[in-house]
Order: structure tokens, then sequence, then C-alpha cells
């Protein structure tokens, strides 16, 4: 795997996501730590700054409890919400090169 700090990790940890190969927990947990946290954004291109800036609202906000779906329906996003934003996130970003 790409160091915290390299944006191709934002790529693979997309693509890891969406083969099956790590969590929903797992998929916010290591964006954050990479593109909250490491990921230099002056490295980003335009549209990877809004692409990656969208998807880090959702992964903020993704509870796997249902529990906090019932209590605030608005303030969480589910596993299926999540899927989506990285399948949108992935066809953004298609033609850019992750280098």
């Amino acid at each position: 795997m790409f160091e915290k700090s390299d944006k191709r990790r934002l790529y693979q940890l997309m693509d890891m996501y969406l083969s099956g190969n790590i969590s929903d927990k797992v998929f916010c947990d290591e964006f954050y730590y990479s593109y909250d946290l490491e990921i230099d954004l002056d490295t980003l291109t335009a549209i990877e700054k809004e692409a990656f800036s969208e998807l880090s609202t959702v992964s903020d906000r993704f509870s796997e409890f249902e529990e906090d779906h019932i209590k605030y329906p608005k303030g969480f996003y589910t596993a299926e919400e999540l899927k989506q934003k990285i399948i949108e996130t992935e066809e953004k970003l298609q033609n850019q090169s992750p280098q």
C-alpha cells in the first residue's frame, strides 16, 4: 500500500473498497488518515480536490450503526450512500493520472 501522504493511496483505497478487500469502516478510517491528515492538497489537481472533498464529506459522516440513522436520519450516510459516492468519485477521476 502507498504511504498515507501519497495521493495514489486514495485511488488504491477506492479500488480496494469496491473490490471488497476492505470494509466501510476501514475505508473511512484510512481515507481520513490520508486525505484529511497527511496529503498535501497542493499535490491534487482541481478535479481531484473537488471529488475527494465531496467523498471526504460522505466518509466523515458515515455510520455503520442503524440506530444513528434512526435517531439522526439526515445526520449520517449509509453504506450504500458511501459506496455510491466512491463509484461517482472513481468515474469523475477516471481520466486523471494518480501519479
